[in-house]
């Protein structure tokens, strides 16, 4: 695979489990609308982390996003966070590329990689995530640990920009749970993906 095609193909990747994540979120949301107390989040894990690439997946579980559950959710605002995680995401390239210990990929095309994937659309608002790409590469460059990926900035935008997301009750309260949980574990799957990926590169 040329370099350019393997460049490509990374950013769109990184892309699509960006998608996954924000579509987990929103299955979690609904799931929870439905029936709080018999719910079995354990199947919305299950299926996106199979293959979090493939984030129209969540279908497979049978359920139809609405936006009356949806709420909030379901409002052009809350898209920002499918930007935010895109771009939370991507700031880890330098790490992600550290692990990849057999791969031939140089810094142009690492952000190259970044480069197309603010193209397709990602945000930080307000600096929500203290992060940046370049935090991360001088991190990596002088041998420091990578930070830990948490939910921090999700409860951040919820508590700033959301409404009825922010209020305290059980739906919600077992939104940020499933939350807590799933960004570690997709990132997680996410690193495995694109190290092997960069390894052949």
């Amino acid at each position: 695979m040329a370099a350019e095609e393997a460049v490509q193909k990374l950013a769109e990747e990184i892309d699509s489990a960006s998608r996954s994540l924000f579509n987990a979120i929103r299955y979690c949301y609904q799931v929870a609308e439905s029936d709080f107390y018999n719910i079995n989040v354990k199947d919305i894990f299950k299926i996106g982390l199979n293959k979090i690439t493939d984030y129209e997946c969540f279908r497979n579980l049978g359920i139809v996003l609405d936006d009356a559950s949806l709420g909030e959710m379901s409002g052009e605002r809350f898209q920002e966070v499918l930007a935010v995680i895109r771009y939370s995401f991507a700031i880890r390239l330098p790490f992600i590329r550290r692990y990849a210990e057999s791969t031939t990929i140089k810094d142009s095309q690492l952000k190259q990689i970044y480069d197309l994937l603010e193209e397709i659309g990602f945000a930080n608002p307000d600096g929500i995530i203290e992060d940046s790409y370049k935090s991360m590469l001088w991190l990596v460059r002088t041998k420091k640990n990578e930070p830990a990926f948490d939910t921090e900035w999700f409860r951040r935008w919820i508590y700033t920009y959301g409404h009825d997301l922010a209020a305290i009750n059980n739906k919600n309260m077992l939104l940020l749970g499933c939350v807590e949980a799933l960004f570690p574990l997709y990132y997680a799957s996410l690193q495995d993906l694109m190290v092997a990926q960069m390894n052949e590169i």
